[in-house]
C-alpha cells in the first residue's frame, strides 16, 4: 500500500476480504482489481508450485488448492472489472522468477497447472492464467517490522519533508487500528464493488490526511517525572506506577486517533468528569474517575482495564488543565 502511494497511485486497498489483500484502481471508478494471496516462511527453502495445486482431503472429496480458490475471483463481485491474482511468498518460487506470469512458466509447469485445474474446476478458463502472476518480496519475517518502518519513514519525507518530528510508529498504529475495524466487517455482507469500497477499503486520502492529522496534533504524552512524582507524594506505590506507565505510549495513540470512536467516546465521558468534579489535582481526579470507572467505560470493554485507563485519564487532565 505504502509503495504504492509513494508511486502515485490512486488506489483502494482491502485486507483480509477473501484473499488477504485486494487493490483497486482508480479510486473513483475502479478499473482494476488485483487479489493477492499472501503466503510467508521462516525458513529460506524455496516454494514449489506444487504447493500452489495441492488440494488436502475432506471429509466429501477435496478441498480446493490455493491457485484453483483465486480463480474463484475472476467470477466474484469484480468480475466486471479487469482482475489479476497474485501469489505473493517472502521467499523465492522454486519455479520462475521474483515476479512471473502463470503463462510465462515453463511449457512443462503450464502443462501441470491446466491439467490440474482442469480436475478441479469444471469450468476451468485456461486463458486467465494470462491474469495470474507470481511475486515475491524478498522480505524475512525477521525483518518485515524494520522494512515496513523504513516505508513509512519515506512515506513521511514524501508527505511532510523532513526533519517533520512526528511519532511514525503512533502513526502506523493508527492506520493499522483502521485496517482491523474494517477487517471485522463481515465479508459475506458486501454484494458489490462499492460495498466493498465503502466498507472494507482505505485509500490514498485516508493515509494523507492522517499523516497531516497526526503533524498537527499537538497532543503529546504528558511528563511522567512530574506526573510520578506527584502521584507518589500522594500515595501512589511504584508498582502501580510502573504499570501505568506501560500503558501511556497507547493511550497517546487511542487519544490522538481520529478514527476511534470509542477513544474519542471514553475522553469525552473523562472531559465531563473533569469539568463536572472540578478536580484541581491529578490523584484527585485519578481517584474519582477510577471510583466511576465501570460507569465511564458502560459499553467501551477495551478501555475498562484499569491501568489503561487511568493511563488514559492522565492525558485528559493534562489536555484540560
Amino acid at each position: 500500500m505504502i509503495k504504492k502511494h509513494l508511486e502515485g497511485a490512486d488506489y483502494l486497498v482491502a485486507f483480509e476480504y477473501h484473499d488477504d489483500v485486494v487493490f483497486m484502481e482508480p479510486n473513483a471508478d475502479p478499473q482494476n482489481v488485483d487479489f493477492c494471496q499472501v503466503k510467508t516462511k521462516k525458513s529460506s527453502s524455496s516454494v514449489t508450485l506444487g504447493f500452489y495445486l495441492a488440494r488436502a482431503k475432506a471429509k466429501e472429496g477435496r478441498k480446493p488448492s490455493i491457485l484453483g480458490k483465486m480463480y474463484e475471483n475472476f467470477d466474484g463481485i469484480c468480475s466486471g472489472n479487469k482482475v489479476k491474482t497474485v501469489l505473493v511468498s517472502n521467499v523465492p518460487f522454486s519455479f520462475c522468477g521474483s515476479n512471473s506470469r502463470a503463462t510465462d512458466l515453463k511449457a512443462s509447469d503450464v502443462k501441470k497447472i491446466k491439467e490440474k485445474l482442469s480436475e478441479e474446476l469444471s469450468d476451468f478458463d485456461e486463458e486467465r492464467l494470462n491474469n495470474v502472476y507470481f511475486l515475491t518480496t524478498g522480505v524475512s519475517l525477521d525483518a518485515m517490522q524494520s522494512f515496513l518502518m523504513g516505508e513509512v519513514s519515506e512515506l513521511f519525507k514524501m508527505e511532510l519533508g523532513e526533519g517533520h518530528g512526528v511519532n511514525m510508529h503512533a502513526w502506523t498504529r493508527l492506520v493499522q487500528n483502521e485496517i482491523n475495524r474494517k477487517n471485522n466487517v463481515d465479508s459475506e455482507t458486501i454484494s458489490s464493488t462499492d460495498d466493498l469500497k465503502a466498507k472494507k477499503c482505505v485509500d490514498r486520502k485516508f493515509l494523507s490526511n492522517t499523516i497531516q492529522l497526526a503533524a498537527n496534533n499537538t497532543t503529546r504524552a504528558p511528563d511522567m517525572t512530574l506526573v510520578n512524582a506527584e502521584l507518589k507524594e500522594a500515595g501512589w506505590v511504584a508498582v502501580d506506577l510502573m504499570k501505568m506507565g506501560k500503558k501511556i505510549s497507547n493511550a497517546v495513540a487511542d487519544y490522538t486517533n481520529p478514527t476511534n470512536g470509542d477513544a474519542e467516546e471514553l475522553k469525552t465521558r473523562l472531559e465531563h468528569h473533569f469539568h463536572t468534579e472540578a478536580a484541581e489535582a491529578l490523584p484527585g481526579f485519578l481517584a474519582s474517575a477510577l471510583s466511576n470507572i465501570a460507569q465511564l467505560t458502560d459499553g467501551l470493554p477495551l478501555y475498562s482495564e484499569k491501568f489503561y485507563f487511568l493511563a488514559f485519564a492522565v492525558i485528559v487532565f493534562n489536555e484540560e488543565i
